[in-house]
């Protein structure tokens, strides 16, 4: 499979697009002024604390404060199942699991910290929709082989290495690099990595975590004392594997930041860099934006002629699969089957595009044959193993639909580039133009009963003004000899076309 990464600066916004055999698959952007707030470490205080909920809520200077669980906070008794794991690849299930597992087995809040206390915490996720950051007093400094913990005196090493003998290997250099204040988790990326170049990581991140100590001892509470790399440069470190073919930059400053970067920490990924200096925008040449204009609609089309309908609530995703126009088979089952093959890997790809999380039901079209179900789930479940965010499914009900989770760590592509329709409030419709007649010959009985009046004037969207001078007129004349006062009309660009205002004279 050919893999490159596609690096779009701006001064105001980042993106990066994964793409996958010519296809823009996973898209990450960062607007400077919305930077995210993932490992950025504050000096923050206590501003509630809920012993019902084991949690407390702590000021970090922000417009909402962040949400701190009592199994979040320090201790030294922590087993390896329990330390944090850098690579983000437990399921949406697991991870809630782990959460009220911790919440249950964690002292008493009450007992670990108190109102108006000092504490430095990180963010572990970013926050989401309504919600606030998620704390942690658990410091952990990304590096590119290993986690730093400063607080925890413990040797860890990421749950996907799985060989038992890298496993050991790199235990036994763990121990060897075991600093003598706080722990370390060895990532992922450290596989077949040699002691020389760990050390040097954990060099590193030992004078980070010095210079963010002599920033906090006078630091005022709610202040940032330390922030995550950018968007380009974290992609970089925790991304970037043998997969990577490429990476192109259309930034010659984030080309020479990317390559001292990678000179220093990953020499290995330093030729793969290539700076792009097309006066053609780099996401065009490849066809992401076209890519990112299809994953802001609601509808999908498939080639065959079916299509997908994507609908993102706030508890979950609801993905309806359409045969459409697609005839080309002997019979419905054989129609429903083809359709739903080709769909398997259109959601796939518009989940990890979209950055879809959470709980995400299919419909897929109904079967009878169990072969043609089996083959089906088969086909889901081989293409997802692209994903790297966790994923776990239920098999196939009766009706069709398929339940599954996909662990979510930031907001969806919607959610970053879209608004909430002020006029539809989401719910991808508006009162029609008859019903806003209606309601406002409603409103003018209404006002002309309440106050005294001569006439009234009613000033509406043109689209309005035109439905009452036409279909409506009758409504009109007829409104006019119920109250026996004179009603005119005007028109007001200035109005959306759900909207009017009634005057009185």
């Amino acid at each position: 499979m050919s893999i490159e990464l596609l690096v779009n600066v701006a001064p105001f916004e980042t993106r990066i697009a994964r793409i996958e055999n010519g296809q823009a698959e996973e898209l990450y952007i960062e607007r400077e002024r919305e930077r995210g707030l993932k490992g950025n470490i504050y000096k923050g205080r206590v501003q509630r604390v809920l012993p019902g909920i084991q949690a407390a809520f702590v000021d970090i200077g922000m417009e909402k404060a962040g949400f701190l669980y009592a199994g979040d906070i320090v201790s030294h008794e922590k087993s390896e199942a329990e330390l944090p794991n850098m690579d983000e690849n437990d399921s949406e299930q697991e991870q809630q699991a782990e959460e009220i597992s911790g919440r249950r087995q964690a002292p008493p809040i009450a007992s670990l910290i108190r109102e108006g206390q000092e504490l430095i915490v990180q963010v572990s996720r970013e926050p989401i929709s309504s919600k606030g950051p998620r704390l942690t007093t658990q410091i952990g400094l990304a590096g590119r082989y290993l986690v730093y913990l400063p607080g925890l005196d413990h040797i860890g090493i990421a749950r996907r290495l799985e060989d038992a003998a890298e496993r050991a290997r790199l235990l036994a250099i763990g121990e060897t690099l075991n600093p003598e204040r706080g722990g370390i988790i060895i990532r992922t990326v450290a596989e077949g990595r040699e002691e020389s170049e760990m050390r040097q990581d954990l060099d590193f991140l030992l004078r980070l975590w010095a210079d963010i100590e002599n920033r906090s001892k006078n630091a005022a509470p709610g202040s940032m004392i330390h922030k995550e790399l950018n968007l380009y440069l974290r992609v970089m470190r925790d991304y970037v594997d043998d997969e990577v073919e490429k990476i192109h930059i259309d930034s010659r400053e984030a080309y020479e930041s990317m390559k001292k970067f990678a000179d220093r920490f990953m020499p290995e990924v330093a030729k793969k860099l290539y700076y792009y200096p097309g006066n053609r925008p780099i996401f065009d040449v490849y066809g992401v934006e076209e890519e990112i204009e299809q994953a802001l609609q609601r509808r999908i089309s498939l080639k065959s002629g079916g299509h997908l309908v994507i609908d993102q609530t706030e508890a979950l995703i609801a993905v309806d699969v359409n045969s459409g126009s697609f005839v080309g088979s002997r019979n419905m089952e054989e129609t429903g089957f083809k359709t739903n093959l080709e769909a398997v890997h259109e959601i796939v790809h518009q989940l990890r595009l979209r950055n879809l999380g959470g709980i995400i039901v299919v419909d897929f079209i109904d079967m009878e044959e169990e072969e043609n179900k089996q083959k089906l789930m088969e086909v889901l479940k081989e293409a997802l193993t692209r994903d790297k965010a966790k994923t776990h499914i239920i098999q196939l009900s009766e009706l069709g639909l398929v339940e599954m989770t996909r662990k979510r760590t930031r907001d969806s592509l919607g959610r970053i580039l879209l608004n909430e329709c002020k006029h539809c409030a989401s719910v991808g419709y508006s009162k029609s133009p008859t019903t806003i007649c209606y309601q406002l010959f409603r409103e003018v009985v209404a006002e002309s009963r309440a106050y005294p009046c001569e006439k009234l004037m009613v000033i509406a969207h043109p689209s309005i003004i035109d439905l009452l001078l036409g279909e409506e007129s009758v409504g009109i004349e007829r409104l006019e000899q119920f109250l026996n006062k004179e009603i005119t009309l005007q028109s007001d660009e200035g109005f959306a076309p759900d909207h009017y205002e009634v005057v009185l004279k």
